[in-house]
């Protein structure tokens, strides 16, 4: 008797745990959990630079702003081969000059990690700065997320750069060649679009429209 009582706990345990991990909030998440989804981020870039004609002097540049990225179509062409995986992305900014917003079609190449922890690299050039003319745009980033106890939606997420810097370079500027080199910081956090556009004064940023 004590046998078939040792038995049927067993068996009970085996099937419950086996039913927590099988649960959605356990199964298994794919890369494709990011595609349309939208981050705030909080962009810093500090260095120099130069406008004028005659003698070089570099002034301090000191750039802050806010920007949304939105995080597009998971490719993984070679299933056997990592690191090949990439995300296509936007990156939403406002031009002050021309007063609205603007996007940067960016690459998101995944080095390592897991749906949700990240590690990827991006390099957007725009011109060719080899030459002395055009802009690059590059950094070194982490992705985290958190999945909500349906395990079906993300609840949170962040976006974190370890690194980064832009170049910029345009000898034909009307107001003399321009040289702009700096470092770049980017942080910011995972928004909902339904949640966050329900506030009016967000109603006029991309995730919005």
């Amino acid at each position: 008797m004590k046998k078939v009582k040792i038995g049927l706990g067993v068996f009970l345990a085996v099937v419950l745990i086996g039913g927590f991990f099988l649960t959605p909030a356990h199964a298994v998440v794919p890369y494709t959990i990011w595609e349309d989804t939208w981050f705030k981020i909080n962009v810093v870039a500090k260095g120099y630079e130069r406008n004028s004609g005659g003698t070089p002097d570099w002034l301090p540049l000191n750039g802050r702003f806010t920007a949304f990225m939105n995080i597009g179509i998971w490719n993984d062409p070679n299933a056997s081969i990592e690191g090949d995986e990439t995300f296509a992305a936007e990156i939403h900014f406002y031009d002050d000059d021309l007063q609205l917003w603007q996007s940067t079609p960016v690459t998101l190449h995944r080095i390592h990690g897991n749906p949700l922890d990240i590690f990827i690299w991006s390099q957007t050039d725009d011109g060719n700065i080899a030459t002395g003319t055009g802009k690059r745009i590059a950094f070194l980033a982490r992705i985290t997320g958190k999945m909500n106890k349906d395990g079906i939606h993300l609840q949170t997420g962040t976006f974190k750069s370890l690194a980064g810097y832009i170049i910029e370079m345009d000898p034909d500027d009307p107001l003399g060649p321009l040289y702009e080199p700096s470092s770049l910081t980017m942080t910011g956090n995972l928004i909902i679009p339904d949640t966050f556009c329900k506030s009016k004064t967000n109603q006029q940023y991309p995730p919005c429209k």
